[in-house]
């Protein structure tokens, strides 16, 4: 239940973001005509992720994968074994929908890598915004991490990280589809080629078309 509640903590930011431009930020808002380009991006991107619900909704698919079909998206990771079996459940409620999720955890010695994917489809409405959360373009850095967007160059796919300076540790969050919502953690490894290429070891594509 813990992690349930943390996981709908994160809406209050969700929503305060979710006007926000998924494809083309301004790096600067220097004049007015910015605010406008960002105010247009953000309901064109609004408009194409309400587009692929109705899409899917006509279909009939208003539900989340049962969380049995979510974990076969789990992958092998090159170099590492799975450290006991997938966990996987569904969730539904709340007053915003439900969700199912699905984690698995990896070894090698001494590193650690966890991949975490939820699939929010039934809770389309309460997490509209959340593929313009980890698409906006904003980035930091300072002493301790560096934080940006990732380009993993798979359509429909908006990826964030965090580097870790101080200690061999990253982290990667990705949107695939308006729908899935994907944590990936790496301790012992902080490379940032390592952490995009076990994002890339998961069917990001075939997540994206659903």
């Amino acid at each position: 239940m813990k992690k349930h509640i943390l996981f709908l903590s994160i809406l209050p930011v969700v929503l305060s973001l979710s006007c926000k431009d998924k494809t083309k930020p301004p790096a600067k808002i220097e004049s007015i005509s910015d605010v406008k380009d960002l105010a247009q991006n953000a309901q064109n991107n609004m408009k194409e992720s309400t587009n692929r619900w109705q899409e899917r909704k006509a279909k009939g698919d208003t539900l989340a994968l049962p969380y049995k079909d979510l974990e076969a998206y789990l992958p092998e990771i090159s170099g590492y074994s799975r450290d006991g079996g997938a966990k996987g459940s569904q969730m539904s409620g709340f007053g915003i929908g439900g969700w199912s999720e699905a984690e698995q955890a990896y070894v090698n010695g001494d590193k650690k890598v966890s991949i975490k994917i939820f699939d929010y489809n039934s809770s389309q409405q309460a997490f509209m915004g959340m593929t313009a959360m980890f698409s906006m373009g904003f980035s930091s850095e300072d002493d301790t991490k560096k934080q940006s967007p990732a380009d993993l160059g798979v359509k429909g796919v908006a990826a964030y990280e965090t580097i870790y300076k101080t200690v061999k540790k990253s982290e990667m969050v990705l949107v695939a589809g308006d729908r899935f919502i994907i944590n990936i953690e790496s301790n012992g490894q902080g490379d940032e080629d390592f952490i995009k290429s076990v994002a890339k070891s998961i069917s990001l594509t075939e997540l994206a078309s659903k």
